[in-house]
């Protein structure tokens, strides 16, 4: 039975890790499964129990309860609660980090969890250069999947990469690779998001490098703080081009925003979405309209002449969150981006800086990335967040036992 569970334990690891950019659908299953089998050893086995029971999953079963309870307001029939399932894996994920415990400790070593995260992001980067280059596809990724979904995975696990870095393994610099390969997927997909994303993940993971791996002398982190601040002010005014006739310029996408007008299509039903949601919420600001059909009910909301239908969300998790539960749906949002800091915040000083590392990544980069498109409720993006959560709470969980 324990070597049963030690290979059933591996699977969300390959699965999750390796497979979400490439097969999503294969993965998306077997991670659903995986939690439903977690949850079942969550009743049998005592040390399954204690790691669900963990800091980081405490605030996703509060974050739970908040949303259920914004969702009774609207709801016509039992099937406007059920919809909470849409974000099964955030509500399941200690349950399946109980599972994940199982794991060799081996897999569950920084390079090994390095090696997998790189091999998923290359695995991006594969499929992105054979749709543009043997298929003639104008963004990679459509052969798969969404392209910009394609770009936001390649990204997530580019920098959960970086968590080779911890290692001491003398290869353990291979793994700066993960990000570079990032941005190649993401350069492929033509996916501005995600490109942004990036960047501030590249600013805060070179900062807690400095900071907690490398700690240079005083003159040192002069130098590379003036170089990171300058690269910081220069960056806006750098101009991305993303083929297909798609760019990047922090200044003008800025403008954009707040003159409400915009230069392309994309941007411009971002634009309306986001008027839709500010309207929504004004509307029920308290609890929102519900997980049913949100965005024809924020899309009620909206500009007059608004040219674009509905779409099955509003490519922002903070608008998407604000027009479901209004200001109960944003309490939520939050506790579910602190719930990976929070976790890696009470664990032992000897994995403290490799799980903080890996929370920065997940809140941070979900953060940032939810800004431009649907992160949260999106099975695979959504997946990989409750993977990353489990890992902190394992992690954790093993060094206190």
């Amino acid at each position: 039975m324990p070597t049963l569970l030690s290979h059933l334990a591996t699977i969300p690891l390959f699965a999750g890790l390796v497979l979400s950019t490439t097969m999503p659908e294969v993965a998306n299953v077997a991670a659903i499964a995986c939690m439903v089998a977690g949850l079942g050893l969550v009743f049998i086995d005592a040390k399954a129990r204690q790691v669900a029971a963990g800091p980081p999953f405490q605030l996703l079963y509060v974050a739970g309860l908040i949303l259920l309870t914004a969702l009774i307001p609207t709801a016509k029939s039992l099937e406007h609660l059920a919809a909470i399932l849409i974000l099964v894996p955030l509500w399941l994920a200690g349950p399946y980090a109980g599972l994940i415990a199982k794991a060799p400790a081996r897999l569950l070593s920084p390079f090994w969890l390095g090696c997998m995260a790189a091999a998923g992001t290359l695995g991006a980067v594969l499929i992105a250069a054979y749709d543009v280059v043997f298929l003639q596809m104008r963004r990679g990724g459509f052969s798969v999947n969404n392209p910009i979904h394609l770009a936001d995975l390649a990204v997530a696990l580019g920098f959960l990469a970086l968590v080779g870095l911890f290692s001491g393994h003398r290869w353990r610099f291979f793994f700066l690779l993960g990000p570079a390969l990032a941005l190649v997927a993401v350069l492929l997909s033509g996916s501005r998001g995600p490109l942004l994303a990036l960047l501030v993940l590249s600013v805060l993971a070179t900062i807690y490098y400095i900071i907690m791996i490398w700690r240079p002398s005083r003159a040192t982190l002069l130098v590379v703080g003036l170089a990171l601040a300058v690269a910081v002010m220069v960056a806006p005014f750098i101009s991305f081009e993303l083929g297909s006739g798609r760019q990047l310029r922090l200044v003008s996408l800025a403008q954009s925003v707040l003159s409400g007008e915009a230069a392309d299509g994309s941007t411009n039903e971002r634009l309306y979405m986001l008027r839709s949601a500010w309207g929504a919420f004004q509307a029920s600001p308290i609890y929102g309209h519900g997980l049913i059909d949100y965005t024809v009910s924020a899309a009620q909301f909206g500009p007059q002449d608004n040219p674009y239908r509905p779409s099955s969300h509003l490519h922002n998790d903070i608008a998407d969150f604000a027009v479901i539960g209004g200001l109960t749906g944003l309490i939520c949002y939050l506790l579910v981006l602190i719930a990976p800091l929070y976790g890696a915040r009470r664990a032992g000083a000897e994995q403290r800086p490799l799980l903080m590392f890996i929370a920065l990544m997940a809140s941070a980069g979900y953060l940032v990335m939810g800004l431009t498109n649907a992160m949260m409720g999106v099975l695979t993006q959504t997946v990989l967040y409750g993977l990353m959560l489990a890992l902190i709470g394992v992690l954790a969980r093993e060094e206190r036992a």
